[in-house]
């Protein structure tokens, strides 16, 4: 059976070096995620990105956990639009999140989620837990593999879980689109 392609993008990054001007970017990992949360850059927020922005986060994504003094590039290249595309390139090689259904044991419903802690910090606390490594390289891993790790630490304490293979994914993709059709369609 193949792997999932959204669990092996975790793990299988090809040895690409990204850099963006002059800098080398570490593999994104769940630090660099928490610092752009942190700081509510606007790769994560989705809002307008400036030269600065760029710059920030090349200079975050240069850290390793718990280094957190940001040291911005002067140089991220003349064409922003084209930072900003390799930025995401680069984020998009690393960020992979695993999809899957939890299934209620005896057909009840989990409560809702009370004061819950940021989705970052739960899932290093749930690696943490799981694997036991120390601190520094469970922030310094790349956020996909904190996601893949994160689901077998849910899965090894009981929860019965199902990954959702390529045809279930496309099945759920079409009823999406079936449904958008409907909002959209004119209501008679």
């Amino acid at each position: 059976m193949a792997v999932d392609p959204k669990i092996g993008a975790a793990f299988i990054d090809g040895g690409i070096v990204h850099r963006i001007g002059f800098r080398r970017l570490l593999p994104f990992s769940l630090w660099h995620l928490f610092m752009l949360q942190a700081i509510d850059s606007p790769f994560v927020h989705k809002g307008e990105v400036r030269r600065f922005d760029l710059r920030v986060a090349v200079g975050v994504c240069s850290l390793r956990y718990p280094d957190s003094r940001i040291r911005r590039p002067r140089y991220v290249g003349r064409d922003l639009r084209m930072g900003v595309r390799k930025f995401l390139h680069y984020v998009g090689d690393y960020l992979s999140k695993p999809e899957y259904v939890v299934i209620p044991r005896d057909g009840t419903t989990p409560p809702p989620p009370r004061g819950s802690a940021p989705e970052t910090l739960q899932i290093v606390w749930d690696v943490l837990d799981f694997t036991h490594w120390e601190e520094e390289k469970v922030w310094n891993l790349p956020a996909g593999k904190g996601f893949a790790y994160q689901a077998g630490a849910m899965r090894s304490k009981g929860l019965d879980m199902d990954f959702m293979t390529p045809e279930e994914r496309a099945y759920q993709d079409a009823l999406e689109a079936e449904r958008e059709a409907e909002r959209k369609a004119p209501h008679g």
